[in-house]
């Protein structure tokens, strides 16, 4: 592999990952709309179907949800890449 600057390498990481994420997402949708054979040769993909608890903020009552109390701040932190 050639010497690149990192910060093109983590460009190039990045649009790898979207090209894969794009290539699952249409593969996801073929075995959950049964038009993929779920048999291979060296794998085979189950579709499982779990269910989960949900909490609906939309249903708490304004006095809830206007009460600083209630709130937590977090710090996060995003590396970005654009392109120079």
């Amino acid at each position: 592999m050639r010497n690149i600057h990192p910060a093109y390498e983590l460009a190039m990481v990045r649009a790898d990952i979207d090209r894969l994420r794009q290539r699952e997402a249409f593969l996801r949708r073929g075995f959950l709309g049964d038009t993929l054979p779920r048999h291979g040769d060296e794998a085979v993909v189950e579709i499982a179907v779990f269910r989960s608890r949900r909490f609906l903020r939309d249903k708490l009552p304004p006095g809830i949800l206007e009460n600083e109390a209630y709130w937590g701040t977090q710090r996060t932190e995003h590396v970005k890449v654009r392109p120079r």
